[in-house]
């Protein structure tokens, strides 16, 4: 146990280094620059915060509350992992297992509101479960500061008081979920279109292909016949609610995900259950599964971290997965090098990252990724290897510019 405990401690310690160094060089995302532009929400006070503390950070500076926020969610998760598995090794392989989350992950190294809901709510259940129930209640109101996940929170929450007929929180639960549908609202819009499949997708990136579903079996198997404590209620409740409204529209999973990881030591209490009952000559079958499962869970959460050098080896880098980070910062580089301050951008999640930059969405230069007629090619490069061309060229009327406008918004 004891050699147990230092190899998921050195693990932690180089989990955290290797975060930080990511953090510190990935450039910032399109939602991470929008929200930093034009938001007034905790996350962007957060990122300003950063900024201001370490104006000279590179792109760790607003990402460093979130990475605190990380180490906090660890140490709740372990806390809570305490109050739902006696074993030390069940608990300790469910931190390992949240540790490599590729969700929990990106909550890291990315500026997101993920972290604070994962905060609030791991201390919520925590003292809940500890039966200090009216902390846990004063607790309940900041979800409504963080942003509109409140209102599937509060929903979830008011479901399972209505279960258990618990009168106090039904009441608390009752009028939290009516206001927050008075700030938030409910964002169903646009045409219904199916969006199911695209939704196991993103719980896949979120846990790994093959742990999202051993996830979903255990909750499956817990409904059935298990005891259906707070965590697997709400678990159960969010991840329906997710896969139901996909039906009709596409979803921001940010928004449901963080109540359904923290479910993961219902999923690891279940495994070893079902491996305990069995004779020695049966567990063969559950060894595999379980190597089989953290596998792709460690390969995941590694092509997550290392994911730079694949930009060497894919054939169509913009088709990278954090393609939207890094080929704005490079043309951005690209554009520094020849001089260029401010150039016209027609996306402007594009024209935030590049204003980020320094480069300046104005001026009598436009930029486009296709070629245009007497335009001047910019070529982006990684390590001296080209990735993709850019092309400047000189707007002669707002006209021109009206037309380029919209013809690079055509799919």
């Amino acid at each position: 146990m004891h050699s147990l405990r230092l190899l998921v401690g050195g693990v932690l310690v180089l989990h955290i280094i290797v975060l930080v160094w990511v953090a510190w060089g990935l450039p910032i995302g399109p939602s991470e620059a929008k929200t930093f532009f034009t938001s007034h929400s905790l996350t962007a006070v957060l990122m300003h915060g950063g900024r201001d503390l370490f104006p000279h950070g590179d792109f760790i500076n607003i990402r460093l509350p979130f990475l605190v926020l990380h180490l906090i969610n660890l140490y709740l998760f372990y806390r809570l992992t305490g109050r739902l598995l006696k074993d030390e090794v069940q608990r300790l392989s469910a931190f390992l297992i949240f540790l490599f989350l590729p969700g929990i992950i990106s909550s890291a190294v990315l500026a997101t509101s993920t972290g604070m809901i994962l905060a609030l709510y791991q201390g919520f259940l925590i003292l809940y479960l500890t039966k200090r129930k009216i902390a846990s209640y004063l607790i309940l109101p900041l979800f409504l500061v963080i942003d509109k996940s409140s209102v599937i929170f509060y929903f979830a929450l008011f479901t399972y008081a209505l279960w258990q007929r618990e009168i106090p929180l039904l009441a608390l639960t009752t009028f939290l979920f009516g206001v927050s549908l008075q700030i938030y609202g409910i964002d169903i819009h646009g045409k219904p279109v199916n969006h199911f499949i695209d939704t196991i997708a993103l719980y896949a990136a979120v846990f790994s292909p093959l742990l999202f579903l051993y996830f979903f079996y255990a909750i499956y198997r817990i409904l059935l016949k298990g005891e259906k404590t707070i965590i697997w209620h709400i678990a159960f409740v969010v991840l329906i609610l997710s896969l139901i409204i996909s039906l009709r529209q596409r979803i921001p999973i940010q928004d449901f995900a963080p109540y359904v990881v923290v479910a993961i030591p219902l999923m690891v209490g279940l495994f070893f259950r079902s491996y305990k009952v069995r004779l020695p000559r049966f567990r063969k079958g559950y060894k595999l599964l379980a190597l089989l499962v953290i596998g792709v869970l460690m390969l995941n959460a590694a092509i997550m971290l290392f994911h730079k050098p694949l930009f060497l080896w894919i054939e169509y880098p913009r088709r990278h997965f954090a393609a939207p980070f890094y080929l704005p910062y490079w043309c951005a580089q690209a554009l520094e090098k020849e001089g260029i301050e401010a150039v016209r951008l027609p996306h402007r999640k594009e024209a935030l990252q590049m204003r980020y930059y320094g480069i300046e969405n104005r001026g009598p230069l436009r930029l486009s990724h296709r070629p245009m007629p007497n335009a001047s090619k910019v070529t982006i490069r990684y390590k001296d290897h080209p990735i993709e061309d850019c092309y400047v060229s000189k707007i002669n009327n707002l006209t021109d510019y009206e037309t380029f406008h919209h013809a690079q918004r055509q799919p």
